[in-house]
């Protein structure tokens, strides 16, 4: 048993009215074809029928048994044979259309409509009875106390999240709008929430002002409730584990700028497989050049034709580590929504100081990628600092981005599993833009096993040993156990770009060809960056 990811596309590229009714319309064609041909096919099993029924009565009458050798022209087996590959053209048919419908995004607009009625619903549901709200987040609690429980690793939060993946958000947009509107919470929240808001005293006088502002706020309330969170629990934070960056850089010099990371990183694809072993620790080099108790992101310069420099910026998620910079309660911080308080989060503080000792310039191209938190703070940075860097694409992977005022110019891929819990903590879908494309992963349990690979060969071995045919079924989730686990495990997420990718959509297409323009050169220099706190 294995598991397999199959992708939906949101965003991006818009098509035309006319091209659109004309896929829907060859769409449909195909369609009504399959269904022709499953008709042929149940003509050809009554054929089949007939002759049978023939052959007895002539083999009772005769007492000779008649073979489908026998001379004529149509027999049993004959039939059986077409009837058969009617079926199968006409299954192949059907997946083209399905295909075309899956690619071109064809009903992208209903089936976002859909998606927020139920938000809204189930978000007023949770708004009007919060307890409700409350059991449903309880329950992850009791899936996570069961895990600890029998050892099962993530078995029973993965399920949890799958059972209440088409509620997650608007539960989570509900529960935090009641928090606003509740007479209770809604002044502590609004008083801490603006404690380090808009430093311009204009801003900040008219941000005080609660009535006025009173549809902003809920509309953003999860990011005006990150920032009052943040506010109690960022002292709290820096005490336990101190304020003071402490940034390493870990010198290689004796390996190849290429091969320091698993893969060249030359395309998007490449890039994700590189994030997902930069988080998983495998860096290919020992202590003490390697600090285990670090948060380590990645920065790598590529070398343009006319001479000119670019960069790409590798960002794991949360690590969970005492003294990272990269822990729980960042989060919250880089969520906020206070350009302020998202600058002084340790995580960006991180990445930002090692982006300006790497040398990066304000007019040269950059491309940030980031898991988790990791993808946040890439949104983070994009939004705060585009007038310092000049942030050209955005990568995140499972991460809440929604909130952030990424600016336009700014391309973003987001891929997001449908069952994560994570990317839902926004509270809402990803801004439909030109340039910002959403893929959606969904995970599927499949009998069949992915084929092993060629003794002494690893998925890191060069070229691929062999040619990739197009996968109907989805593309196979690479390092995860046969029981699975939550999909927020960053395999997920590359195979459902792989899947997205492979479809041919035009506009995962353009994200792609814009990702290897920005970072468009050849690879110069791959440098690993440590950040500890310090008291």
């Amino acid at each position: 048993m294995s598991w397999k990811v199959k992708s939906s596309v949101v965003g991006g590229m818009t098509i035309s009215v006319a091209d659109r009714e004309a896929y829907i319309s060859f769409s449909r064609k195909l369609n009504n074809i399959a269904k022709e041909l499953l008709t042929l096919k149940n003509l050809w099993l009554n054929a089949a029928m007939v002759i049978a029924g023939q052959n007895y009565g002539i083999q009772k009458e005769s007492g000779a048994y008649i073979h489908d050798s026998s001379q004529s022209f149509l027999t049993e087996s004959i039939c059986h044979e077409y009837a058969h590959k009617c079926y199968l053209m006409s299954q192949n048919l059907e997946n083209l259309a399905f295909l075309i419908v899956r690619a071109n995004n064809l009903y992208e607009d209903a089936e976002f409509r859909a998606k927020d009625e139920l938000d809204n619903k189930i978000s007023f549901l949770a708004l009007a009875n919060p307890i409700f709200a409350l059991h449903v987040l309880l329950s992850a609690s009791l899936a996570v106390k069961q895990d600890d429980k029998n050892h099962s690793g993530f078995q029973y939060l993965a399920k949890w999240s799958y059972a209440t993946k088409s509620m997650q958000q608007g539960i989570i947009r509900g529960l935090s709008q009641h928090l606003i509107l509740n007479p209770i919470t809604s002044l502590p929240i609004f008083i801490a929430g603006n404690a380090k808001g808009p430093i311009n005293k204009k801003e900040r006088e008219t941000s005080l002002n609660f009535l006025s502002n009173a549809q902003k706020y809920l509309s953003q309330a999860i990011p005006f409730i990150s920032s009052a969170l943040s506010f109690v629990s960022a002292p709290i934070n820096d005490r336990k584990q101190g304020n003071n960056l402490l940034l390493t850089k870990v010198n290689e010099t004796w390996r190849k700028p290429g091969s320091v990371l698993a893969r060249p990183g030359r395309n998007l694809l490449e890039t994700l497989e590189n994030l997902t072993e930069l988080g998983s620790g495998n860096l290919g080099v020992r202590p003490p050049l390697v600090n285990p108790d670090a948060a380590t992101i990645a920065i790598q310069r590529f070398k343009r034709s006319d001479g000119s420099s670019s960069w790409l910026v590798i960002i794991p998620g949360t690590d969970g580590k005492a003294h990272s910079p990269f822990g729980w309660a960042q989060n919250a911080e880089v969520m906020s929504h206070s350009s302020l308080m998202r600058k002084q989060a340790d995580s960006t503080r991180m990445v930002v100081e090692a982006m300006k000792r790497s040398g990066i310039k304000p007019n040269e191209p950059v491309a940030l990628v980031g898991h988790s938190q990791g993808g946040i703070v890439a949104a983070s940075i994009a939004s705060d600092y585009s007038k310092q860097y000049n942030i050209q694409h955005v990568v995140t992977a499972g991460s809440p981005i929604a909130n952030h005022p990424i600016p336009k110019k700014t391309w973003v891929t987001s891929i997001e599993m449908d069952d994560e819990i994570v990317p839902s903590l926004d509270g809402k879908e990803n801004p439909r833009r030109n340039n910002w494309v959403t893929i959606h992963g969904h995970a599927i349990h499949v009998k069949e096993s992915k084929r092993s690979l060629p003794p002494g060969v690893t998925r890191f071995s060069g070229k691929q040993y062999s040619i990739k045919k197009f996968d109907n079924d989805g593309i196979f989730v690479n390092d995860v156990p046969e029981e699975g686990t939550l999909t927020h495990d960053l395999h997920y997420h590359t195979a459902a770009y792989e899947d997205a990718l492979q479809l041919g959509s035009k506009s995962v297409r353009e994200q792609d060809r814009h990702f290897q323009n920005t970072i468009n050169g050849k690879l110069q220099s791959t440098t690993l960056w440590q950040g500890v706190m310090k008291k």
